[in-house]
């Protein structure tokens, strides 16, 4: 049976969904929203909105449930973060400091959701999207008041980079209130800019100007910062234009930007009557969910940024194997439970019986003996690989609080460009302004009581960049 989707999209204007049942397109509808209820993205009104949404899903006979939902790239910030390459306990943390380094708002204002891509050897790629937690939260409380259950969000710039199967490339998606810019680089969409028209009412060459002037500054912006492999002029540029049905409007936007601008087409067959232009935020939320493959566009990014205090609670992978595990062992334990009575219970029938017995009575005997040795032996195996666990699970405790300690302690002048660990020993390399920095961070990681030696194996002076150094911290502190 094919899988049923529901998408929904919300901007300031209109309420749009759109249905799948596997890759067909079976219902899709709008409902205008009055002005006020919805003003830059951020839900003003949730009650009146969420009437709106079960009145248009009563209407086109939907049930509620499992939604899928786009969020409007404005007030959404996304970034594309270097880190040196560190074991996956770390990751989070780093990344959580980086992103409070590198955006303009603070952490608590923004949900962020993040992934890794792939990154060059002694790197970590991480793709970052930080959701103001108001514009988050209004909509889903929306949605909840609808009836809704939301499975999956996430932003309409990426959701429009899902539709495109080539690895660079610039999209535009032209609506009444905005239009999206999307460069589509090495299969990872950055940068991305979302921006609101002044008014509806600005003619179409007006919307020209903005949205010529909006993708010289991004394209010039990209450039700048990838000096390596800059926007090439014959990179394709895939426009979405839902503001009618005027064919002439691509080749003006074309003449406008002084490159070729195709058509953005949905992978999806759309049924007669749908105009894929004002749906394509809910498409790529059905691509997205699909998994087609070489049908879904070949961006890198697939986060779901729905916020985790909105998630179902997982089952727990260490839940499960806990439980998994003492039901083994129960199970083992009443088998030699089982053993040893079906012995003793041969034993005492056997003494029942007279002299011809007395032979099988030894037999049945020696086999107890036997099973009871068998359970010493088991008994003292699981003794012993109990205890190499707990010591293992000491080491690698103390390793990696070591690496917690040498990141916590770092101080902001100076830069790691590797740790690296074997056994219970940690070397570190980076670099540092002066000496001073490098033996600042020596007495921080000496006071932490986490190491039993430190050492600085190499220190070289580097002209008009600093210090480079390396340290051997061997684990074993107080902790």
């Amino acid at each position: 049976m094919a899988k049923k989707i529901v998408t929904l999209y919300i901007d300031d204007t209109s309420i749009w969904l759109l249905v799948t049942h596997g890759k067909r397109i079976r219902e899709w509808a709008d409902s205008p929203l009055e002005p006020g209820l919805v003003k830059n993205a951020v839900v003003i009104k949730e009650t009146e909105v969420a009437a709106t949404i079960k009145q248009l899903f009563k209407v086109q006979k939907v049930k509620g449930g499992k939604v899928n939902v786009g969020v409007s790239g404005l007030h959404c910030l996304s970034r594309l973060i270097t880190l040196p390459q560190l074991p996956e306990a770390m990751l989070a943390e780093a990344v959580k400091r980086e992103a409070k380094r590198v955006l303009p708002v603070p952490l608590e204002q923004v949900y962020l959701s993040w992934q890794t891509i792939p990154a060059p050897e002694g790197e970590t790629q991480v793709f970052l999207v930080a959701v103001p937690c108001k514009m988050a939260d209004t909509l889903l409380k929306a949605l909840h008041q609808a009836g809704l259950k939301p499975d999956l969000m996430d932003l309409k710039p990426l959701l429009l980079a899902k539709i495109v199967k080539e690895a660079t490339a610039v999209i535009i998606d032209i609506q009444p209130t905005e239009f999206d810019i999307v460069i589509m680089a090495g299969r990872i969409p950055q940068p991305t800019h979302t921006v609101s028209f002044p008014s509806e009412a600005l003619s179409w060459q007006e919307k020209l100007v903005m949205i010529s002037d909006e993708l010289d500054r991004t394209i010039k912006f990209y450039n700048s910062n990838n000096p390596g492999r800059p926007l090439e002029s014959s990179v394709p540029i895939f426009a979405s234009i839902a503001l009618a049905h005027q064919p002439e409007l691509y080749q003006s936007l074309s003449d406008e930007l002084g490159r070729p601008v195709l058509r953005l087409s949905s992978p999806l067959a759309c049924p007669e009557g749908l105009d894929p232009n004002r749906y394509m935020v809910n498409i790529g939320l059905a691509l997205k969910k699909l998994s087609l493959g070489k049908e879904a566009g070949l961006s890198e990014v697939n986060l779901n940024t729905l916020p985790t205090a909105y998630r179902p609670e997982p089952i727990s992978l260490l839940r499960i194997s806990t439980l998994t595990g003492a039901t083994v062992a129960i199970g083992l334990l009443i088998l030699l439970v089982m053993s040893i009575q079906s012995a003793s219970a041969d034993i005492t029938s056997m003494r029942s019986q007279l002299g011809p017995t007395n032979q099988l009575l030894q037999q049945k005997l020696s086999r107890r003996q036997e099973l009871m040795e068998n359970i010493t032996e088991a008994e003292a195996f699981l003794d012993n690989f109990t205890t190499m666990l707990e010591s293992l699970d000491q080491q690698n405790n103390g390793v990696n609080g070591g690496l917690e300690v040498t990141v916590n302690s770092l101080p902001s002048t100076i830069s790691l460009s590797s740790i690296s660990h074997a056994n219970s020993t940690l070397t570190i390399n980076g670099r540092s302004p002066s000496e001073k920095e490098v033996l600042s961070y020596l007495r921080k990681l000496d006071a932490s009581d986490r190491f039993a030696e430190i050492t600085i194996t190499s220190m070289r002076k580097i002209e008009g960049e600093g210090m480079d150094f390396t340290l051997f911290l061997r684990v074993g502190g107080q902790g």
